[in-house]
């Protein structure tokens, strides 16, 4: 061990007899086996050396001593020679020449496969897992597997895994999870019938009809495979306004925060307000109308159809009811509509002026309806054409349109059953989709091919 002796007392002038001439400096003493302290004594001498000491040059100011310790004290006493690497005064080990031949020999190995860097979390192909496999497998002999990963720069659960089998190049599971050739039949069937659905609403839509139970990331994997899939716009990403209090809060059920807003409809040259009610939880459209203009009685209406529709009239006093989230708009913000909100034991908040992030899922919403419906016409005849479009819109939005915000599942299907009992019973019939592709594949391989997965 190479130590500074600066705090020490200095030594006797045998000692300085016994120091090697070689060695010594000016201002600088090496003590022998002989005169090794007591802590020297207490340190075990090193077995098993396989490489020879690390020459050391170090510069010290005039006056402080440098004694070698340790290894060579202990080393010296036992009459061996002390080649078995040197520790800095900190205690780190110095790395000796095996150790420097063990990672010279992992950067071979993955230079040779073509690897570059930590392998952690990176997804190797079946030959570069064999031969890995391999060469751990030879070097284990000599060090132990923590040390020979380290030097490969991977995890040692990576080589137990690859060990029982999981050397398939589809990757979990053995190669046992793997969809059917009949669930991707489904996925391309239902993309080419659909060619404007991503792969998001194709996996909901599978699920939810109980045909295929697989991630939109597999399905997306399948569409590109055959040409079908979409190519990826990127968008400038928008500036985030942190909203009010109130609203930092994530409802955890129905019927506690409703969002209300208007957009603009062109009915056969003339602009219509479409007006609409949601909930947050559910992002179900609650109720909805059609006006020539929008006033007070219009927002009124709104809130009593939505209340009409929920049943709260028929709840008994001091239940919790929603606050209904606006605008400052001049229907919104008249003393007659939240008098009369009120009166139905609900509570009117206007969201800040300029500030649309106050009242954005209504928004959102609404940028749905317009984007996939009211968008794509460049005017409605009359107003009845306007009102059936819209009502046929608004049902697929709130029925089969998967929503993100949802977890995937439509709005009525999280109002009337809740988000959590539908994320349980998606798990549940993913295993089971599961447990069916592993009998398949099970079934379809033979023993001797199972072994070799």
């Amino acid at each position: 061990m190479l130590q500074g002796s600066h705090n020490e007392p200095r030594k006797s002038k045998s000692r300085k007899e016994e120091a090697s001439p070689s060695l010594g400096g000016k201002n600088g003493r090496f003590s022998s086996g002989g005169g090794a302290s007591r802590r020297e004594r207490r340190l075990q001498a090193r077995k098993h050396c396989a490489g020879t000491v690390v020459a050391l040059e170090a510069e010290v100011h005039a006056g402080r001593d440098i004694f070698f310790e340790g290894n060579q004290a202990g080393s010296s006493s036992n009459g061996k020679p002390s080649n078995c690497g040197v520790q800095s005064r900190g205690g780190t080990s110095v790395a000796s020449t095996a150790r420097n031949v063990n990672r010279t020999s992992s950067d071979e190995k993955k230079e040779s496969l073509g690897l570059d860097g930590p392998l952690y979390g990176r997804h190797l192909t079946k030959a570069q897992r064999e031969s890995l496999l391999e060469f751990i497998d030879g070097a284990r002999a000599t060090d132990p597997l923590e040390t020979i990963c380290s030097h490969l720069q991977m995890h040692p659960r990576s080589y137990y895994r690859w060990k029982v089998g999981v050397q398939s190049s589809h990757g979990g599971g053995g190669g046992l999870n793997k969809i059917r050739p009949l669930e991707e039949k489904r996925v391309v069937a239902l993309a080419k019938k659909y060619p404007a659905w991503h792969c998001r609403r194709i996996a909901y839509y599978l699920e939810k009809n109980a045909k295929v139970f697989i991630g939109k990331t597999k399905v997306a994997e399948i569409m590109k495979a055959h040409g079908l899939s979409h190519p990826f716009e990127r968008k400038p990403s928008r500036p985030q306004i942190e909203p009010a209090d109130m609203l930092l809060h994530e409802p955890w059920r129905k019927n506690l925060l409703w969002g209300m807003d208007w957009t603009w409809v062109n009915v056969d040259g003339r602009f219509m307000f479409l007006l609409v009610l949601l909930d947050w939880y559910s992002r179900r459209i609650m109720s909805w109308s059609i006006h020539w203009q929008i006033t007070q009685l219009q927002v009124v209406a709104l809130v009593t159809d939505a209340v009409a529709v929920e049943g709260l009239d028929l709840l008994p006093d001091g239940e919790m009811k929603p606050i209904v989230v606006a605008d400052h708009g001049s229907a919104n913000a008249a003393k007659y509509t939240k008098h009369n909100i009120e009166i139905q034991g609900l509570r009117l908040w206007l969201s800040g002026i300029g500030r649309p992030t106050g009242n954005a899922r209504t928004e959102r919403v609404i940028g749905t309806l317009k984007r996939e419906e009211i968008n794509l016409q460049e005017q409605y005849s009359n107003e009845q054409e306007a009102k059936t479009s819209i009502k046929n819109a608004i049902s697929d939005y709130n029925t089969n349109r998967p929503n993100q915000g949802n977890g995937g599942f439509a709005p009525n299907a999280v109002h009337h059953i809740g988000r959590y009992d539908l994320t349980m019973q998606r798990e549940k019939a993913r295993q089971r989709a599961e447990e069916l592709r592993r009998k398949h594949w099970e079934q379809e391989l033979s023993p001797s091919d199972t072994s070799l997965t």
